[in-house]
Formats: C-alpha cells, sequence, structure tokens
C-alpha cells in the first residue's frame, strides 16, 4: 500500500457530530468505509451506505480489524473493506470508538490520522435529543460515556477539534489532512 493513503478515524462520543462531518467530508471526495453491525437498520439507514446489517451469527471476528459491542449490538470493520477502498482510493474515512480507532492506528501506523471530537456532556444530550434519541438510549450514553471515559482524548490522537460550527470543523480537517499527506 503506497505511504500516502489516508484513513481518517474520526472519534468522539455519541452527538459529538462524528456522521455528520463525515458526510460532509464525503461530499469532499473523501470516501466512506463502512462498517458492519449485527444491529437492525434504522428507518432513513441504507445497507450498504450507513453500515452493513448482518445477524449476530454471520459475524466472524476473524474477518474484521476489530469488534465492539454497544447497546447488546456488534459493530465492526471488515479487513476486506478496508483493502478494497485503500486499493482505489487515496483518501478514506469513517467513525470508530476509541478502540477502533487504537486497532486501526496499530494495524496502519502510517496511513492512520485520528481525529477526536470534544464534545461537553451537556451538548451531547442536547444534539441526541434533537436527532429524537429517546431519554431512555441518551440516559444509556451518558452511562456508557462515564464508564468508558468516552470524553477523554485517546493517547494516539493526531487531532483534536472541537465542533461547534459545522463548515469551520470540515476546513479545519482538510487543512489538517492537507497538511499530513
Amino acid at each position: 500500500m503506497a505511504r500516502n493513503k489516508k484513513i481518517i478515524v474520526l472519534v468522539g462520543a455519541s452527538g459529538s457530530g462524528k456522521t455528520t462531518v463525515g458526510n460532509e467530508l464525503t461530499k469532499h471526495g473523501i470516501v466512506k468505509l463502512v462498517t458492519t453491525t449485527t444491529r437492525p437498520p434504522r428507518e432513513d439507514e441504507v445497507e450498504g451506505i450507513d453500515y452493513y446489517f448482518i445477524g449476530k451469527a454471520d459475524l466472524d471476528p476473524h474477518h474484521f480489524l476489530e469488534v465492539t459491542c454497544y447497546n447488546g449490538y456488534h459493530y465492526g470493520l471488515s479487513l476486506k473493506e478496508i483493502k478494497s477502498a485503500l486499493d482505489k482510493h487515496e483518501l478514506v474515512h469513517l467513525a470508530m470508538d476509541k478502540n477502533g480507532a487504537k486497532a486501526m492506528k496499530t494495524e496502519y501506523p502510517d496511513q492512520c490520522l485520528v481525529i477526536f471530537f470534544i464534545i461537553s456532556e451537556e451538548e451531547m444530550i442536547r444534539r441526541m435529543k434533537m436527532r429524537g434519541d429517546c431519554q431512555e438510549a441518551i440516559e444509556e450514553r451518558v452511562i456508557y460515556r462515564h464508564m468508558t471515559n468516552e470524553e477523554a482524548r485517546p493517547e494516539d490522537a493526531d487531532f483534536v477539534i472541537e465542533n461547534n460550527d459545522l463548515d469551520q470543523t470540515v476546513q479545519q480537517i482538510l487543512d489538517f489532512i492537507d497538511k499530513n499527506k
């Protein structure tokens, strides 16, 4: 794999804007890596675009860079998805948790750029309410945040940003990527 290929890993708590920023990066020509999940699709999610949806029995951890469990469902990035995307594209992106980012950084140290989004608990709750999450899901996410220390910057983060203005955030990330190609 060529050294100049980059995997942009967006990390942050629920509601930090990872998906929204990722969608904007896609509009700028940076291809999204699609992760796999055992949870059922939400009403607006599309197979192969938002996630690959599979049954729990079909999940073979050996085919994934790492697999994480949240809320009783498994999420993972397949090795096949990474290889296929990097064979075709110079820049790719995805959202992951800290463990996924660490696994990606370990496996692809020269290609991986970890971008960590800072978000206060209050802002996280506000954004989750705005996107329509139910109170129970929000409470579970707050508990998860505390249990995992999700708001703490990962030691392998290459760039830390507070996502308060989408256009400004995206531009800062694009500038950061340009400097690190």
